[in-house]
């Protein structure tokens, strides 16, 4: 039988991002919280942030791929059409 090869989803990829800024954001309310009590939590908070910002980075960069992806399969598409239609001419 023919194993099923484990692929890494767009559906996936932006479920970790979406988890990760939501881990992220727990943990600068956390330090915010902590801090109000006194507790010095700026490195945990600037850490935080710092990844929350990279996630941001990450999830424009899979938008801007996703568009140029489609981009590409609508050339593509074009492509197809017209030579099709210079074959039945």
């Amino acid at each position: 039988m023919k194993e099923k090869k484990e692929q890494l989803t767009p559906s996936f990829l932006t479920a970790a991002v979406v988890f990760s800024l939501l881990f992220s954001t727990g943990i600068v309310i956390w330090g915010m919280l902590q801090a109000g009590k006194g507790v010095d939590s700026a490195a945990i908070v600037d850490s935080a942030l710092r990844v929350f910002g990279t996630e941001l980075g990450i999830c424009g960069f899979m938008t801007i791929f996703k568009r140029w992806m489609e981009q590409q399969d609508r050339r593509t598409a074009e492509r197809q059409k017209r030579r099709e239609a210079a074959k039945n001419e």
